[in-house]
């Protein structure tokens, strides 16, 4: 991430209470996140920059606060802000299967678990900018807190886009359509798939995107060199989360084999169970054991009566 783009997320941050901020409040804050090696023109630039695409306004002089989409205003319950996630997904044009597929996934599986894990989404077709469409997205991918992608498709521009948002070593989450095979130069991606037409499948998709974005750490914007542990600590965390998803496989298979093999020998056994009639005298003993087991003293007259007749 450049100087100008760590410079912009911090103002942002600052700004993301609401409450306007002076250009010497803004400073204060560059230092307090340990930002003090930059120019006056990358400080100027970057307000520039954030006035241009409309995230910040200017109301009085060297006094800006946030304004328009980027407004973060939506409470959790406790009452504190949300952090961001941007959904990179193929969009197509209204009524295709394309289209389809990717308004499903945003709002019956991406839009319900980020909100339950404290996220306002947004999807490129929701920017409202007459700006570069190009720069905004650059602006998103730097500075929202977590990316989720779809690979469904093989769209270039997700492909261009998630490759922009690894630079930032911010956390990303990879999805993939069920029975899709993802390119080969790009295989080793660890991706979560789903399927729109699996109830079951849907809600365990749910399930791991929860926990994948619950485990990832979201610190505090620092130089790239400090901030490798971060990275290393979320890579871990994805690997850890794609073991468990392979597990949780595993275990769904194993469990599918042992009813298969259950219900196989109970069906073989039936087969060749022999079906034959009862005697008379097992039914009788039938009869004779449930009204002893009825009238318990009845027992001793019929063994008084059986003494006669040995």
């Amino acid at each position: 991430m450049t100087k100008s783009a760590m410079i912009k997320e911090l103002i942002m941050k600052l700004l993301s209470d609401g409450s306007p901020h002076s250009v010497s409040e803004m400073k204060d804050y560059l230092n307090k996140k340990e930002m003090k090696d930059y120019t006056e023109g990358q400080f100027s630039g970057s307000v520039d920059n954030l006035l241009k695409n409309k995230k910040i306004e200017k109301i009085d002089r060297g006094t800006y606060r946030i304004a328009g989409i980027e407004m973060i205003l939506t409470k959790e319950r406790n009452g504190r802000f949300m952090k961001r996630c941007f959904v990179i997904s193929p969009i197509g044009d209204a009524g295709t299967d394309i289209r389809k597929n990717a308004d499903q996934l945003y709002q019956h599986i991406i839009m319900p678990v980020c909100e339950k894990c404290g996220f306002s989404t947004q999807r490129v077709d929701e920017l409202n900018t007459s700006d570069s469409i190009t720069q905004e997205i650059f602006d998103v991918l730097n500075e929202y807190e977590l990316v989720i992608a779809d690979l469904t498709g093989h769209n270039p521009n997700v492909f261009f886009e998630i490759g922009y948002r690894t630079k930032s070593q911010k956390p990303i989450i990879y999805l993939n359509s069920k029975n899709e095979i993802i390119p080969f130069d790009v295989s080793t991606i660890r991706t979560f798939e789903y399927d729109l037409t699996d109830l079951d499948m849907v809600t365990a998709t749910k399930d791991r995107l929860e926990q994948v974005i619950m485990n990832f750490k979201y610190d505090e914007v620092k130089e790239i060199k400090k901030n490798n542990v971060s990275f290393e600590n979320n890579m871990i965390v994805a690997s850890l989360n794609d073991i468990q998803y392979k597990v949780d496989i595993l275990a769904e298979e194993i469990r599918k084999k042992e009813n298969e093999t259950i219900k196989t020998v109970i069906e073989i056994f039936n087969a060749q169970k022999p079906k034959s009639e009862s005697s008379f005298e097992t039914e009788m003993m039938k009869i004779l054991m449930s009204e002893l087991i009825k009238n318990p003293d009845s027992a001793d007259i019929l063994l008084k009566l059986s003494e006669k007749f040995k």
